[in-house]
């Protein structure tokens, strides 16, 4: 629940910047990808203080958790405070790593049937990630370089969306030369019954 309210909380707080008309729509995803890309690396560097303290399986012979003292607790906040603090953090980072993905995928183009390729690449991609995670993880690969892969794969994209960024202009300058909705033609050329 604290995870999904900071995206809700963080998704709100960052629309200000992306709609912010006072700024080019080219400063504003400079601006929003500089903040993302401090906010990620912290996200990281905090989860690997955080990751030292974990391991795969029991720490020791006399115990089967993998945190020092046992399970955590929510009644322990001297314990609990830490995780539960980054994870409501990562459920921020995420928000705003979404929210400027689709707003970047938006200053692409104005066509429609675009977007929609353009999104379903993102969310392809993105699923393909969590597929090599769960791999991972079943592989038995050690936690912390579970981490470590996240993060280079961040400080590795970093450049590349850069370069998009750079690219943003204030209006898609494309011309459409099919309406978007040109997949209602039934094979024989007629318009469909849903237009």
């Amino acid at each position: 629940m604290l995870y999904w309210a900071a995206q809700m909380a963080a998704a709100y707080a960052i629309s200000f910047l992306h709609d912010r008309e006072s700024l080019s729509r080219k400063h504003r995803g400079l601006l929003s990808l500089g903040l993302m890309a401090i906010l990620c690396n912290a996200m990281w560097a905090l989860t690997m203080v955080m990751q030292l303290r974990y391991t795969r399986g029991a720490i020791d012979e006399n115990s089967s958790n993998d945190y020092p003292g046992g399970l955590i607790d929510l009644t322990e906040p001297g314990r609990a405070a830490g995780p539960i603090l980054l994870y409501i953090y990562m459920g921020a980072v995420d928000a705003h790593v979404q929210s400027f993905a689709y707003w970047l995928i938006g200053t692409m183009t104005n066509d429609s049937q675009m977007l929609a390729r353009y999104a379903g690449f993102y969310k392809g991609i993105q699923s393909l990630g969590a597929t090599i995670a769960w791999q991972l993880d079943a592989q038995n690969v050690s936690l912390m370089g579970q981490v470590i892969v996240n993060w280079v794969l961040l400080v590795f994209a970093l450049p590349f969306t850069y370069y998009l960024t750079s690219r943003i202009k204030d209006h898609a300058d494309e011309s459409i030369e099919q309406p978007a909705d040109d997949w209602l033609m039934r094979a024989d050329g007629s318009k469909s019954d849903y237009i």
